[in-house]
């Protein structure tokens, strides 16, 4: 990540009004990153202080020959859950295998008690599961999860027998 890239986090956040900004932040002798979460109302001097005291590499100016402390990832949402994965990558993707579970959890629960009666149920409702999973597990914008919500929401409550 670079000046430029960050630069361009701050403004499609401001443009698509994104109520949070986050940075990682690695440290020389820190096993995991500092994460720093940054509300909508803080962007503007955030940016003026990230422009200001790192180099074009995001590398702390003041920090230079003493330690090496440089912002390594960024990442816009609406929830701190939004930008988790954007920040922490790799390390960041068993939140995925845990919401899987979930859902896998709820609808086994669901179908246990509301049990479908024909075939066209049971396909509605395993279609329901997979893109349950499929959303949660999406990394894409505010607005394409937005849509897949709106989808699954008015399947479900078209199929109601699995709500």
């Amino acid at each position: 990540m670079n000046k430029s890239e960050l630069k361009a986090i701050f403004i499609n956040a401001k443009a698509t009004d994104a109520k949070y900004i986050g940075v990682s932040i690695q440290t020389e002798g820190s096993s995991q990153p500092e994460i720093i979460i940054n509300p909508n109302p803080n962007f503007d001097a955030k940016f003026d202080y990230y422009m200001e005291a790192y180099d074009d590499d995001l590398i702390l100016i003041a920090a230079k020959g003493k330690k090496d402390i440089r912002i390594t990832a960024a990442g816009q949402g609406n929830r701190f859950e939004d930008i988790e994965c954007q920040l922490l990558g790799e390390r960041g993707k068993g939140w995925k295998e845990l919401i899987a579970g979930a859902i896998d959890n709820a609808y086994e629960k669901m179908i246990a008690t509301t049990p479908p009666t024909t075939e066209e149920e049971q396909t509605h409702c395993e279609m329901i599961k997979r893109q349950s999973r499929e959303c949660s597990s999406m990394r894409a914008g505010r607005q394409q999860r937005q849509s897949s919500s709106r989808h699954t929401l008015s399947t479900m409550r078209k199929y109601s027998m699995c709500a």
